[in-house]
């Protein structure tokens, strides 16, 4: 059967056609109308007609809205929202005008926000990835839902001699949208932007694509850092960038050529440095670091109360990066081993033990996978994982089965593959505690904390 969607006033009309296929094909003649069911991960709304699913980039449960087709697969739509025939109550309006790049939830309310990434994780990924109930989601809301990052990254397009700030548009690499301001970031960032984007177009420096700024929690240090595609001398747009650091507290500018793979420290420090408590951190331009210190330091008290140190316990940290949790509990446990294949974290690591006087963490340079099997010789009696977006590799999971320590605090950032990880875990562990944090507010994303015991 062919179905023919056909949009009349207000409606959508299907028209079946016999033909011989098993299939039920859809011709899109023009926009069509359609209800919002639910918001899937990660953020995208769903409909459904006629057993065809159609996902669109704006929608709340519910509600009522115009879709215009862009894509059609065998078994669903893609679409883009064109209208909303419908508003729900919990609708509001957003703050950035490029907000469906950025941080699309800023069209509904911060309450509905948390439910919806709530039901994400409880129904989409545990329930039918799992086919397990949650033990208890404890979900942490954040205590500032606007200005919160402390780190933001653009690109920089240039129009007529004149470099603006820039997103990619959503699935392209080559398309971009121009950028005023994001109010994910304090004030000050977007009025040191503005700066910078004065300096750079004076000094006709068309070879800078990216930006990205690192603002401490305190508010006194940040750090810029210049991306571009060739190495330029730099002397005279070093000496403006002298201006910047009169009207903002930055303690460096860094400029890095990434066809060359080389960097040179325009003003100030190669880094910035932050403080979780009285732990001193250096981080260096290109090094990572959670983007949200207020949440950061509420999963930190939540990971140490979940996993029961002892003077007499041993951590092993893998993807540790400059220390930030085996660090912090260093002094809790009797020795840690902390695993980073960074060449720039590490280096920042040895700093970062040096500066507090940590004694007994103990640095694996290499990468997990390889590193896995001699660190599970150690026999820790936890390990705390905090991977990339890809989650572990099945490698790290096959060896942690054979030889499984104790409990198992992993950190995700990615809802998906961390439930493919405890899919294999599981065999040998049960979920202890699992949290959510919303570091991400106005967008789709939160990182989970889950507490495994053997």
């Amino acid at each position: 059967m062919i179905c023919v969607i056909i949009k009349g006033k207000g409606t959508v009309h299907l028209f079946p056609y016999v033909i011989t296929s098993l299939f039920c094909w859809y011709v899109i003649i023009s926009a069509m109308q359609i209800k919002i069911k639910k918001i899937v991960y990660p953020g995208k709304s769903l409909s459904q007609i006629e057993g065809k699913i159609i996902f669109t980039d704006e929608g709340l449960p519910g509600e009522s809205v115009e879709v215009e087709p862009v894509k059609e697969k065998n078994n669903f739509i893609e679409g883009k929202t064109v209208n909303i025939i419908s508003p729900s109550a919990h609708r509001i309006k957003p703050r950035c005008s490029h907000y469906k790049i950025c941080a699309p939830y800023q069209y509904m309310d911060y309450d509905t926000q948390i439910k919806i990434k709530q039901a994400q994780l409880k129904e989409d990924f545990f329930a039918h990835q799992l086919k397990t109930d949650l033990p208890g989601l404890i979900f942490r809301p954040a205590p500032n839902i606007w200005n919160y990052r402390n780190k933001i990254s653009f690109n920089i397009m240039w129009e007529n001699n004149i470099p603006y700030l820039a997103y990619n548009l959503p699935d392209s690499p080559t398309q971009f949208e121009k950028i005023e301001e994001c109010f994910l970031v304090p004030g000050r960032i977007n009025l040191l932007l503005k700066h910078m984007l004065g300096l750079i177009k004076d000094a006709n420096m068309e070879f800078i694509n990216k930006v990205v700024i690192k603002e401490s929690s305190d508010k006194k240090n940040i750090l810029l850092t210049l991306y571009g595609d060739q190495r330029k001398e730099l002397k005279d747009f070093s000496d403006s960038c002298e201006k910047l650091t009169t009207h903002f507290p930055i303690s460096g500018i860094i400029y890095i050529c990434k066809n060359q793979n080389t960097s040179l420290t325009l003003s100030g420090n190669y880094f910035i440095k932050e403080f979780i408590g009285k732990t001193q951190f250096l981080i260096g331009a290109e090094s990572f670091f959670q983007t949200n210190i207020e949440m950061l330091k509420i999963l930190l008290e939540d990971m140490t109360k979940s996993i029961l140190l002892d003077k007499n316990k041993i951590i092993a940290d893998l993807y540790c990066g400059v220390g930030t949790f085996g660090i912090l509990l260093a002094k809790k446990v009797s020795k840690v081993i902390g695993v980073e294949s960074s060449k720039e974290n590490i280096s920042f690591l040895k700093k970062n033990i040096e500066l507090n006087n940590i004694t007994n963490f103990h640095i694996r340079k290499g990468d997990c996978r390889k590193l896995i099997e001699s660190v599970l010789k150690t026999s820790p009696d936890v390990l705390i994982f905090n991977p990339p977006r890809k989650g572990l590799d099945k490698t790290i999971c096959d060896h942690i089965l054979m030889k499984p320590p104790r409990a198992i605090a992993y950190i995700s950032c990615n809802p998906a593959t961390l439930t493919r990880d405890l899919k294999i875990l599981l065999s040998v562990y049960k979920l202890k505690k699992i949290f959510a944090y919303d570091f991400f507010p106005q967008t789709p994303h939160m990182e989970t904390l889950v507490i495994l015991e053997k």
